[in-house]
């Protein structure tokens, strides 16, 4: 018998919290299913087994960040240099809101080399992240420079993401806001 009933919605947000905390791999159905108040047999109501909950957890926090946070890169309100602060600052703030980091950079790593399943959703997230951060550099740089320093910008946050576990140090995510503003502020105009 169940505990609760619950929503589909609420089921991938559960699983979710229980990715980025123990990985994929390391959930079972047991798990997700207790962590959502269901017997393990009542889960299959709402997913058809682990890699269709994954996939919906991939887009659902894909949906989030394109609406709440990348956003934020293109919101002619604010200056330039304003998006990419807040919309970093958002980024680290959401990541460090739940156990286990980025969702995203955990799942690329954990999954890449054993599934393929997972990797259009993934490639997507981080196509738009990165879109993201060259339009805000745009401002300052040309597109193939502005490219560059946003995927620097992307791989030294995921790679902050490594230190953070390692060390329990969120000291390495606020030098990567740091580091990408600088290279904002300290653009050359005779590189344009």
């Amino acid at each position: 018998m169940p505990i609760q009933k619950v929503t589909k919605e609420e089921v991938v947000t559960q699983a979710l919290f229980l990715f980025k905390k123990r990985g994929y791999h390391r959930t079972s159905m047991a798990d997700l299913a207790a962590a959502c108040g269901l017997l393990k047999g009542s889960f299959y109501h709402y997913f058809s087994g682990k890699e269709a909950l994954m996939k919906e957890v991939l887009e659902a926090v894909h949906t989030y960040f394109k609406t709440k946070v990348f956003v934020i890169a293109y919101d002619e309100s604010l200056l330039p240099r304003q998006r990419l602060e807040k919309m970093l600052a958002k980024q680290i703030r959401v990541a460090c809101s739940t156990e286990g980091g980025c969702l995203m950079g955990n799942m690329a790593i954990e999954t890449a080399l054993v599934t393929d399943e997972f990797r259009p959703a993934m490639r997507a997230f981080f196509e738009e992240y990165l879109n993201a951060l060259v339009h805000i550099y745009t401002y300052k740089y040309e597109p193939k420079k502005a490219r560059q320093i946003a995927e620097q910008a992307l791989v030294e946050y995921e790679g902050a993401w490594v230190m953070v576990k390692l060390t329990d140090s969120s000291h390495y995510l606020q030098d990567v806001l740091e580091r990408a503003l600088v290279r904002f502020d300290t653009h050359d105009s005779n590189t344009h």
